[in-house]
């Protein structure tokens, strides 16, 4: 039998050594910019989306057999009549043009808490088309290097790819960072959702290959503001067959959203299981494990949940009135991380 020290220094690494990973839908960005963005502007669900971001006008005229709301449904129908070929890019370049209005506020948003909470072990996949979590990350990235790295999984209207030598950037540089290119496109970002054949975009089919190797190693999941939509049939079906692939008795399921208890059990429930049923649901990020351990929330769960530890965290995320103030406070966690030193505060 295994000496018990070699047993615990296991689990100790088989937890530690791997990420946290965030999964963002459009409830991230809505808890980002609760009040709209510095210019009032509001984000919207795929539920009445064309309605709520005044782009309805779009469709004057088509003849549609759906009588969903959704976006993604409105989409799909549109992929599989020609004629309507025009009203499908039409709708793309209002998305673009739309989403790439928003400016986030000057105080402190749930994007800059949530980049600043993790280092770049950790990883937050996102469907979110806006570009507001790339400008929270530019913001922040003056604090740290040592910040999580971002992938687009629907694409995003803030990121460029190279016409030439294929480098992801900002969409808003002006040439290629690599090879002085000034041919950058954006990534597709509308797929048919009952067909999502993201082979089609190599930086989606990477975005998506990559995502599915690393959930299967997440310690920590957490699904933010994002409803894993019945219309999502491929995208679900993937996700579900990479996280029930490997051993994840240890590991930990976080749901951060609005809705009942009970329907966000029942939504995750394929992911719960798993996890023997280790799955935690909060209103807000500052009650999650990012919350209370920010920078630390691999070893803050470990050291909670098996190291018999009842004790708390001395330094939680709060909300601030200013960027310094966020940076302030996390200072002393950062300048412990220059020293190699990552334990809990």
């Amino acid at each position: 039998m295994e000496d018990k020290a070699e047993i615990e220094k296991y689990i100790h690494d088989f937890i530690l050594n791997r990420p946290h990973v965030f999964i963002l839908g459009a409830g991230a960005t809505i808890a980002a910019i609760p009040n709209g963005d510095r210019n009032g502007l509001k984000c919207s669900v795929m539920n009445n989306f064309l309605e709520e971001l005044d782009l309805s006008h779009i469709l004057s005229g088509v003849e549609l057999k759906t009588t969903s709301t959704n976006l993604e449904d409105i989409y799909s129908e549109l992929d599989t009549m020609s004629e309507y070929s025009s009203v499908k890019d039409e709708l793309e370049n209002k998305i673009i043009q739309k989403f790439s209005q928003y400016e986030l506020p000057d105080q402190p948003t749930i994007y800059d808490y949530l980049i600043l909470s993790l280092r770049s072990k950790d990883y937050i996949f996102t469907f979110n088309w806006d570009d507001l979590l790339i400008q929270a990350y530019n913001r922040v990235c003056h604090f740290t290097n040592d910040l999580p790295q971002l992938v687009f999984l629907h694409g995003n209207i803030g990121v460029g790819i190279c016409g030439e030598c294929g480098a992801i950037q900002a969409y808003r540089n002006s040439h290629c960072y690599k090879c002085d290119n000034k041919s950058l496109h954006r990534p597709k970002l509308l797929f048919p959702v009952k067909k999502k054949n993201y082979n089609l975009d190599p930086y989606i089919s990477n975005a998506w290959n990559g995502f599915l190797e690393i959930i299967k190693n997440a310690s920590i999941l957490t699904v933010f503001g994002y409803s894993a939509p019945k219309t999502d049939v491929e995208a679900i079906k993937a996700m579900k067959t990479a996280f029930s692939s490997t051993f994840r008795r240890y590991d930990q399921i976080e749901i951060i959203d609005v809705k009942p208890e009970s329907e966000l059990l029942d939504t995750w429930d394929d992911f719960i299981q798993p996890t023997n049923y280790h799955v935690k649901t909060y209103n807000n990020l500052f009650d999650s494990f990012v919350g209370e351990f920010p920078r630390r929330s691999i070893e803050g769960y470990y050291k909670r949940l098996y190291s018999g530890w009842w004790g708390q965290s001395s330094l939680r995320l709060k909300s601030c009135n200013a960027l310094d103030e966020l940076k302030d406070l996390l200072s002393p966690l950062i300048q412990n991380e220059y020293k190699k030193n990552f334990n809990v505060i």
